[in-house]
């Protein structure tokens, strides 16, 4: 999981009418407990699969980058615990209507995601080796390289030595 990654706290302070606990006689409804447990739908073991499928989701729009700010984490973070969000009221047990919870979390995801991608593409340096160390800037992996016959000349067509 990405250091950036939203904890199930975040996701339950996101949408807390989830982190109900078991009915009992004094709350048949279950009592809110703000939090995610064993006891509630989803339970905490739910959702953090589900932080793990959305930060994979997150992070693919901005491949070979990291959030490189405390900033950039955060929202990175919140965008994850939106489609988190998202994905728990895909698999709920209410009814779908226009302008419910699913709606809204899809419309703060998306705002979110296309925001924090274009920050961290724009600002943050790339890590195509993954070991969470930027590369370096001047480096561009070869892409530039000489070619051909000598530095400044290159080759087209075929080899037969007709510049």
């Amino acid at each position: 999981m990405p250091d950036w990654a939203p904890t199930p706290d975040l996701v339950a302070t996101l949408l807390r009418s989830r982190t109900q606990g078991a009915a009992t006689i004094a709350a048949p409804g279950g009592e809110e407990l703000g939090r995610f447990t064993d006891s509630t739908r989803p339970t905490r073991a739910q959702v953090e699969k589900l932080i793990a499928a959305a930060c994979v989701e997150v992070g693919a729009l901005f491949p070979g980058r990291q959030p490189c700010t405390d900033d950039l984490e955060a929202a990175a973070g919140v965008a994850a615990g939106y489609k988190v969000c998202q994905l728990i009221e895909a698999g709920g047990d209410s009814t779908r209507a226009e302008g419910d919870a699913f709606d809204q979390f899809e419309k703060l995801y998306d705002r979110a995601s296309a925001a924090v991608a274009a920050a961290i593409i724009a600002g943050c340096p790339l890590d195509r080796d993954g070991d969470g160390t930027p590369d370096d800037p001047a480096d561009d992996g070869g892409a530039l390289a000489p070619t051909g016959r000598g530095a400044r000349r290159c080759l087209i067509g075929p080899s037969s030595g007709v510049w």
